[in-house]
């Protein structure tokens, strides 16, 4: 298989994914193969060669109509690879690939990495990947990167009842916990009631949410965050899983937390100008 080489842009972005992977395995947020990056490096990529025939053209299996957005043909992404644990994105060459969908958003050619295997498979979650970005990118917004993980906390507060199906109180639960999860995850969290992961359901619920919330937490399975680069998506759930810690923390101790006041929280609004 052909290697197409990188440039120093497109190489750092994927040094940034490999870098929060690594926080993800340590964090145990990401056992076996769960939790996928993926990133849309279209605008650095640079050119391509005028015949892309040299490099594996892979037809998207779809379900239905589970398939790439049509305005996603010719972007051009590093993903995880379906079935590879995130740490082992140490190696992203190994672990990833760098695939550019084609003309007809029908498939898509592997450009870089994949064990140099030409059927190579970017995971399973990345049509809904690729339909959150181009939402994001649609609104005007400057977001590349998806990250999906497991946080342990954030997700054991969705199995709790009385904060599962609320998404405006999840989220004041955990902004009053700590004044930076109020500043650092300013539109709040939202949440995706349980369906199959991979699923159309999920991505559309997902793509929805992050509309209007930072994060988006899978019931019962885990959360997706966005960002201008792997690092920052990474920043969106760490800070939000903090507020559900320290949460979950105070009702391990055996006590309903005060949280920080109504008018304490409206003050770190206008100062941060949220």
């Amino acid at each position: 298989m052909n290697n197409i080489a990188l440039n120093e842009q497109v190489q750092h972005e994927i040094d940034k994914v490999s870098e929060v992977a690594s926080y993800l395995w340590r964090r145990e947020w990401a056992e076996r193969n769960g939790g996928n990056i993926s990133v849309d490096l279209t605008e650095i990529f640079g050119e391509l060669p005028t015949d892309l025939s040299v490099f594996p053209h892979c037809q998207l299996q779809s379900v239905g109509e589970f398939r790439f957005p049509a305005e996603s043909a010719g972007h051009i992404f590093f993903v995880k690879g379906t079935g590879e644990r995130i740490r082992e994105l140490n190696e992203p060459d190994k672990a990833g690939c760098v695939l550019r969908i084609d003309d007809q958003a029908e498939g898509y050619h592997i450009l870089w990495g994949g064990r140099q295997q030409d059927n190579y498979s970017p995971t399973s979650e990345f049509i809904s990947h690729v339909e959150i970005i181009m939402d994001k990118q649609q609104r005007g917004m400057a977001d590349r990167c998806v990250v999906h993980t497991h946080p342990l906390e954030l997700i054991i507060l969705s199995h709790h009842p009385d904060y599962a199906h609320n998404d405006e109180l999840y989220t004041q639960m955990c902004w009053q916990m700590l004044p930076e999860v109020r500043a650092f995850v300013p539109k709040g969290i939202g949440i995706v009631p349980y369906c199959m992961p991979g699923s159309q359901a999920i991505a559309d619920g997902t793509t929805e949410k992050l509309r209007n919330h930072d994060v988006a937490i899978w019931e019962k399975h885990g959360a997706v965050a966005t960002g201008v680069d792997a690092l920052q998506a990474f920043d969106f759930i760490d800070v939000a899983n903090k507020g559900a810690k320290l949460f979950l923390g105070c009702l391990s101790a055996g006590f309903m937390p005060e949280g920080v006041s109504d008018e304490d929280m409206q003050n770190l609004k206008e100062t941060f100008k949220l």
